[in-house]
């Protein structure tokens, strides 16, 4: 059997089975795991064809998907049933719930990525969960939509490593302030840093290592953390224990607007160009940052599709769910608003009067109807970097920043943008 792995809160549950329902959608059920992973099946796949693969035995056929969250109605929990039931006729499967209590996290604290919930930390105690004899599970968030046949994944070798992950998109130039023996102390990562929303789990490795304990014990003496689990993780797991992998499997889509990439600058995406343009030509998991629920338009992929679209597509096929997604998405607008911001800010940024102009749609939320009407004009190639400046305005906003750092922000996105946007999709 197949062990996968999600964190999901009430409100997200519907989005979790969107990510079930593309699992099964995209297994290729007239071939058995065997037959997938055959070698010359895998040396066909240029995303993988250098990664070692495992001795390959008969494997049960069929998921077991695991669901981690601190509360779950009994309306959601007939609904996946419905769901398990309708995907069990393309492919077997089954679909559990795990309660996890508030004080398992107690040494946890609660900031940054984790400021309203603990749920973050969930996937640090997955391995609870399974049986002792499961040797391998894969993590997935749930802002994630599969496009691949991923069994795969289980076929690989992953000897004494730890973890297969995915490299983080951002930059590293980041850290965790801890406490140690009464000294304050810092943890700076570097160019390895990878992003915790895709784990594939040596399950006997994470045990022997300790890796859940030692999570916890540097949880408990952290003054400063930003990104949670994920933070946690990369201090605690060794580089040389980490099997990386393409971009492909966890494809942050912020990267179909532009990816700086480790060949342009060391502290960004660990991916060369070519690297990077392969994956980015054939990407295997989107791990959506404007949330597709939210945001009916954002990037568009090389073959110049709207991803939030193709999100919708699988949404609208999902079991027992499919109905009351396409309900609410009639209530998106906010994402328009933020992209005309954007768009105007951009316009103009560069004038004589710019800083005026970004005042103004930073103190003036009143004239956002305005901007409303015009977003459906933008290009779609521009739209994702209309969104990434709109959000600049909306931050400002919240947090009280001046105009002249919101001008600053846009002159660096854009010059990026202008830089490496085409690169990849020239190649």
């Amino acid at each position: 059997m197949f062990h996968i792995v999600f964190s999901a809160d009430e409100n997200y549950i519907p989005y979790t089975a969107v990510l079930i329902a593309s699992i099964v959608q995209n297994t290729d059920t007239s071939k058995g795991f065997e037959r997938l992973c055959q070698s010359s099946n895998m040396g066909d796949n240029s995303a993988i064809r250098n990664l070692k693969v495992e001795s390959l035995s008969k494997r049960q056929e069929g998921y077991i998907f695991h669901i981690l969250s601190d509360s779950v109605s009994e309306q959601a929990r007939e609904k996946l049933k419905g769901l398990e039931k309708s995907l069990t006729e393309i492919y077997p499967c089954t679909i559990q719930v795990h309660i996890m209590q508030e004080f398992d996290f107690k040494q946890f604290p609660k900031c940054g990525a984790a400021h309203s919930n603990y749920l973050p930390y969930c996937r640090l105690k997955m391995d609870a969960f399974l049986n002792r004899e499961v040797e391998k599970c894969l993590y997935l968030d749930s802002d994630m939509l599969c496009l691949f046949d991923i069994r795969e994944l289980f076929a690989l070798d992953l000897s004494d490593k730890i973890v297969a992950a995915v490299g983080d998109c951002g930059t590293k130039n980041r850290k965790i302030k801890f406490v140690q023996k009464g000294q304050k102390k810092l943890h700076f990562f570097d160019e390895n840093y990878f992003n915790s929303g895709f784990l594939l789990l040596n399950a006997k490795e994470y045990r022997k290592e300790k890796i859940e304990k030692k999570c916890e014990e540097l949880a408990s003496c952290c003054t400063y953390i930003t990104a949670a689990d994920q933070d946690l993780l990369n201090a605690t797991i060794p580089q040389d224990k980490v099997l990386k992998l393409p971009f492909a499997y966890n494809f942050q889509t912020i990267c179909f607007c532009y990816a700086i990439c480790k060949d342009e600058n060391p502290n960004r995406l660990n991916y060369t160009r070519a690297e990077f343009t392969e994956s980015f030509k054939s990407p295997k998991i989107l791990h959506f940052g404007e949330k597709p629920w939210k945001y009916l338009k954002s990037y568009v992929d090389s073959e110049g599709r709207n991803i939030s679209a193709l999100w919708w597509d699988y949404a609208a096929k999902t079991p027992a769910f499919g109905q009351e997604l396409l309900a609410s998405k009639e209530k998106a607008q906010d994402y328009l608003i933020q992209a005309g911001l954007g768009a105007e800010a951009l316009e103009h940024y560069k004038s004589l009067f710019g800083i005026f102009k970004i005042r103004s749609l930073i103190a003036n939320p009143q004239e956002d109807l305005k901007v409303l009407q015009s977003a459906n004009g933008i290009p779609d190639e521009a739209f994702g970097l209309c969104l990434i400046v709109g959000e600049m305005i909306f931050y400002a906003r919240r947090r009280k920043r001046g105009a002249l750092s919101v001008l600053l922000k846009i002159h660096k996105v854009q010059k990026a943008f202008l830089k490496y946007h085409h690169l990849s999709r020239m190649e």
